[in-house]
């Protein structure tokens, strides 16, 4: 009997000490208007779904922002429970990450290119021509994705690429410079990155080409250090209050 006793309260423990211990670190970088900082509190449409689903799922949690680089690497080696919010699915995060069901669907991604580069894109007849044409430059932020489709696409046709490691609001500058020739963005984050960094939105103009797939879905995406009991309330809480892509 004793045994029996000590046997259940260790199997409890094993089960409530994730929840006890520290609160899950959520990662997340500078991009309005999905997570940004205001007055020193983690802010923007998906920090505040998340922070309603961990609530809802009742995991404490702290909010951290880092550099979009830095994001993947920390969840790949950090010994402690962490996730990062609103990230695109695909193979190879999928070797060392785990992944909530999908909390938002983001709109077909367009082309942000100056107004006075328009015309450079107009014999092109789908993306896939785009990515084929050397004399282009795509101007991307260090690790992200485009999704499943698109990440396909780029490197099949290798586009000519100019990668930085800081805010995805500094892309636009590299266009109006001529050192580079276009980005790919969604288009709910067009204006609020243009106008947050001082640009006109006169000066630019979105192209959408008909091979570019249906908008991405973002997820929660976690390290293999938190339970998986946690991402099952984690999901419960999503099927309650998202609705579904």
């Amino acid at each position: 009997m004793i045994r029996l006793f000590l046997f259940c309260v260790l199997t409890f423990f094993c089960f409530v000490l994730p929840a006890q211990g520290k609160p899950l670190k959520v990662l997340f970088f500078h991009r309005p208007p999905y997570y940004e900082v205001t007055d020193g509190k983690p802010e923007g449409f998906l920090i505040q779904l998340t922070r309603n689903i961990l609530t809802k799922a009742q995991v404490d949690h702290v909010f951290m922002e880092i550099p979009p680089s830095r994001i993947m690497l920390f969840l790949k080696k950090s010994k402690e429970a962490s996730c990062s919010v609103g990230w695109f699915k695909n193979k190879d995060r999928e070797d060392f990450a785990n992944f909530s069901l999908p909390i938002y669907q983001n709109k077909p991604l367009v082309i942000l290119t100056a107004k006075s580069k328009a015309s450079l894109f107009e014999t092109h007849k789908s993306i896939r021509e785009v990515f084929s044409d050397r004399h282009l430059i795509l101007t991307v932020v260090d690790s992200f994705s485009y999704g499943t489709k698109l990440d396909e696409f780029i490197n099949k046709y290798t586009p000519n690429v100019h990668t930085i490691n800081t805010r995805q609001n500094l892309l636009p500058r590299l266009i109006l410079a001529n050192r580079t020739s276009y980005m790919l963005i969604a288009p709910e984050e067009i204006n609020t990155m243009l106008l947050s960094a001082g640009f006109n939105l006169e000066d630019f103009v979105t192209i959408s080409k008909p091979d570019i797939p249906p908008g991405n879905k973002r997820y929660l995406i976690f390290s293999k250090k938190v339970p998986q009991a946690t991402i099952g309330k984690i999901n419960q809480a999503i099927l309650t209050l998202v609705p579904v892509p």
